[in-house]
């Protein structure tokens, strides 16, 4: 088995990659399906902030082709306000509309909170949620960014019940420490998600602007060498990684022996 690699961007709609990426007369209504034309997924931010509407999940669909996957946020109400307390509802009601996607839904991402510390609390609200809400046809990465998460008994949570537990290289997590989370979960789940944040935002984004190319020379080695236990790879870029999301992806794409797509025309400092 040789696992699909499906790398873009966390989200569209930048109107700095007009001209670098986009065509230049693309407008903000064309840019989904002008997306879709070069990468094979995005990671949606909006939906953290509240359920989308049926009629905007429909658009989405309607802009990208059935290879094409989404990869949305859990909105806030379930994991920064309610901190997985009494979130069942909000969750479901979420799921049944993003289910909508069809084959075109990837992953949900349920991002913990920054300050949501592996306590007796958190840990018990967070296993009971993981335990009982999870749907069965609907793929979920979890993230959490503290290391003291990552014990046996978080893995052997997400063995039992088939969720991925994301893997983030940022100011708080180096690439050793993403690697060691990839590796901890070889031959229990079907998929990985992997994140690439940056410390702090550029003025712009339509170049890349620091050279990551040690780091990506490192995810290159573990992606490949993980593409054997797992049917799919989600990794997804942040502009503030390196300064243009789309240059970083095809640095991944090319380094990874994929096609990156002949369209995508970025600019860079090195």
């Amino acid at each position: 088995m040789s696992a699909r690699i499906r790398l873009g961007a966390m989200g569209w709609q930048e109107k700095d990659w007009i001209g670098p990426f986009y065509p230049r007369d693309t407008t903000p209504k064309a840019m989904l399906a002008q997306y879709a034309r070069s990468l094979p997924t995005v990671e949606v931010d909006s939906s953290f902030y509240g359920r989308p509407r049926q009629t905007t999940v429909d658009e989405w669909a309607g802009a990208v082709p059935d290879d094409f996957r989404f990869a949305l946020k859990v909105p806030r109400e379930v994991t920064h306000r309610r901190r997985f307390e009494d979130a069942g509802e909000v969750f479901k009601l979420f799921v049944d509309r993003v289910r909508t996607l069809g084959v075109k839904l990837g992953p949900i991402l349920l991002q913990c909170p920054p300050d949501f510390k592996p306590n007796a609390s958190n840990r018990s609200r967070l296993f009971e949620f993981l335990e009982m809400q999870l749907p069965d046809d609907v793929r979920v990465a979890l993230e959490l960014r503290d290391a003291q998460w990552f014990d046996d008994a978080l893995f052997a949570l997400a063995r039992e019940h088939r969720f991925a537990i994301v893997a983030a290289e940022s100011e708080r997590f180096d690439v050793a420490s993403a690697a060691d989370v990839v590796k901890r979960q070889l031959g229990n789940v079907d998929f990985l998600y992997v994140r690439w944040m940056g410390p702090e935002p550029f003025e712009h984004y339509d170049r890349v602007q620091v050279d990551r190319s040690a780091a990506l020379a490192q995810w290159t080695t573990i992606i490949a060498q993980a593409r054997s236990d797992v049917s799919e790879i989600f990794g997804y870029v942040s502009d503030d990684y390196a300064g243009h999301a789309p240059g970083t992806v095809r640095e991944l794409l090319g380094r990874l022996g994929e096609n990156a797509p002949p369209d995508i025309t970025t600019p860079s400092l090195f």
